[in-house]
């Protein structure tokens, strides 16, 4: 990621009302867990969260906030690519939350398992991040995930999903928007690529709408 990608989408992620999204869509999503036959329990000592991907410090305060409502000392990882976006971070945790068991580190998520011990983590959310990996590398992090979860432990996320005509041409802007405004490179994916890679992966999922017809809601849970 470079600083062009911290800086200009951060316009989009400083809004006040992104957290109020962010909210409302973790809340859908665990919902969406709930309905897949597993209750997430917040509340449970040692409760471990990752953020994968926390794309500024609003978000990351948001999600922390999130979960700080609900537990009073879980475990919470967050990781990125971006190094505007993990100095951010620490310094809104320093500031904010010194005293909270929460760890912070740059690194690719194809690499989480280097950082986090494998069956450790409860909940992994994330927000338009499985755009940015290609069909193997996308195989390659969902196996990634799976091994950091617990057994019943769950993932949620939203993004672009292809689906007809439309979502097609929705996809050639996102693309080109995120090549020449972000310096990113985004890969639009199918709903039979998304099922094929998640069951091949061993992971049982559900799935939702958002106010946007290209942005779908996706929650997925390891099963033994």
């Amino acid at each position: 990621m470079n600083v062009s990608y911290y800086q200009r989408f951060g316009i989009i992620l400083k809004n006040p009302h992104f957290p109020g999204y962010l909210r409302w869509a973790y809340t859908a999503c665990l919902k969406d867990v709930e309905s897949l036959g597993l209750t997430p329990n917040l509340s449970k000592k040692d409760f471990t969260a990752i953020l994968c991907g926390c794309g500024n410090e609003q978000t990351a305060d948001t999600f922390i906030q999130y979960i700080l409502e609900r537990n009073k000392d879980p475990k919470i990882v967050i990781i990125d690519q971006g190094s505007e976006q993990i100095w951010a971070v620490k310094a809104l945790v320093a500031k904010k939350y010194a005293n909270q068991r929460i760890r912070i580190q740059q690194i690719n998520a194809l690499n989480l398992t280097k950082f986090v011990p494998k069956h450790s983590v409860d909940w992994l959310e994330t927000d338009g991040f499985i755009e940015y990996f290609d069909h193997d590398s996308l195989n390659k992090l969902f196996g990634v995930w799976r091994s950091v979860l617990h057994d019943d432990g769950y993932i949620t996320t939203r993004d672009c999903i292809t689906t007809n005509f439309l979502t097609r041409i929705a996809d050639w802007f996102r693309v080109t928007i995120g090549k020449i405004w972000l310096g990113v490179a985004l890969f639009p994916h199918t709903w039979s690529e998304l099922h094929q890679l998640i069951q091949k992966n061993g992971l049982i999922y559900t799935t939702g709408e958002t106010k946007l017809f290209t942005y779908k809601r996706i929650a997925m849970i390891k099963r033994k």
